[in-house]
């Protein structure tokens, strides 16, 4: 295996992470209110202070990858999330599992950031489209973390021993990975955020799409689980495959999607993605059954799950590279955005008892993603290559 390919797989194994840790936490949501005796609205309150916390996480490491790498952005950021896995498991009292969210949601906006940061400058070495499929790792490790969770629900594991397991196994990958991660610094890190050419209606534009995008993506990894346990009456060990099954329908997006966007382009692509994804949301909340959800969610990810890659792949395209760094933490934010709107009026309405229409709110916001996909065609001479 070439130096880069090495560098490749280092990259993906961070993804992985990523998607791993997210999954083990969220899909245990039920066992973590049954624990402290949370409501949905607590709940929610919990997952819009991590949102608002990552949108700080990615400002931070935008900032380390600016004075140093975003190698080592990276890096401090998988074995914080390794960290706050560890904090949330253990924690003793609702207190301090408030606290442990703050670390994980500071890891977690950092690794959102350094891993883009990561996969574009890949990406650009490659000279091909291959975003997609870094995230389709994330995808892998949100499969495998549903799984993992609904096993240990299944025989008992204690919720803490089985987060200390996520966090060892998160720490020693990262630190395997992370000396093949890319090095490279595009820009003086004497000059100052003021000094950066960085143009703002990119960052906006497909910003915009990753808001509407994760609006819907928080919502689902969020409350699936809860929808089918709560809503259909799933049991705590079906309700997890809800999750696994929107991330089986990315894991064929993301890894068939670079093929695709070389062979139609990136704006196509996000068309029928983004029709995809409409008729998945439409099956989860017309769902009579555990069965008929866990459908709808694969389709939905089988049809959102594109649009994230592509916008970040999109943005390399668009800006310089020696801003693209700094672009990419402040684009992030968006996701955090989203994930407030999407978690927390899909929370506000499951407080109010009403989780199937609550699936409503992202089966009405997505369609506007069509109104950006032209935009695309900023990386199309990249991708199609």
């Amino acid at each position: 295996m070439t130096d880069l390919g090495r560098t490749r797989v280092a990259v993906a194994a961070g993804f992985f992470l990523q998607g791993l840790v997210f999954a083990s936490i969220v899909t245990q949501a039920p066992r973590l209110k049954d624990r402290f005796d949370i409501g949905d609205g607590g709940l929610t309150g919990i997952l819009v202070l991590v949102a608002v916390v990552s949108g700080v996480g990615s400002v931070l490491a935008g900032m380390i990858a600016q004075r140093r790498t975003s190698a080592t952005a990276f890096r401090i950021a998988l074995l914080t999330i390794g960290l706050g896995a560890l904090l949330v498991g253990a924690a003793p009292s609702l207190p301090l599992v408030v606290a442990a969210f703050v670390v994980y949601g500071l890891g977690v906006g950092a690794v959102d950031a350094g891993m883009n940061m990561q996969g574009v400058r890949v990406q650009a070495a490659y000279g091909t489209s291959i975003m997609a499929s870094f995230h389709g790792m994330w995808s892998v490790g949100g499969i495998l973390g549903a799984l993992y969770a609904a096993g240990v629900a299944r025989v008992d594991v204690p919720f803490a021993l089985s987060l200390i397991v996520i966090a060892i196994v998160t720490w020693a990958v990262a630190l395997v990975a992370a000396p093949r991660f890319v090095r490279a610094q595009e820009r003086d890190p004497g000059l100052s955020a003021k000094g950066l050419d960085l143009p703002w209606r990119p960052v906006l534009v497909f910003g915009l799409v990753i808001l509407l995008f994760y609006a819907s993506d928080t919502g689902i990894l969020t409350w699936s689980s809860v929808y089918l346990e709560d809503a259909l009456d799933a049991s705590t060990s079906v309700a997890p495959l809800a999750y696994g099954a929107y991330q089986g329908g990315a894991l064929v997006s993301r890894f068939g999607g670079d093929l695709l966007v070389r062979r139609i382009g990136a704006p196509a692509v996000v068309a029928i993605g983004t029709v995809t994804g409409v008729i998945g949301l439409a099956t989860v909340v017309a769902a009579a059954a555990p069965a008929m959800a866990i459908i709808g969610f694969f389709v939905v990810g089988l049809g959102l799950a594109i649009l994230a890659p592509l916008a970040f792949a999109a943005l390399a395209g668009a800006v310089p590279a020696r801003s693209l760094d700094v672009a990419i933490a402040r684009m992030n934010i968006a996701n955090y955005l989203g994930a407030i709107l999407g978690g927390g009026l899909i929370g506000a309405a499951a407080s109010a008892d009403h989780l199937r229409w609550a699936f409503v709110i992202p089966l009405v916001l997505v369609p506007v993603v069509l109104l950006f996909t032209r935009s695309f065609r900023t990386a199309d001479d990249l991708q199609r290559t």
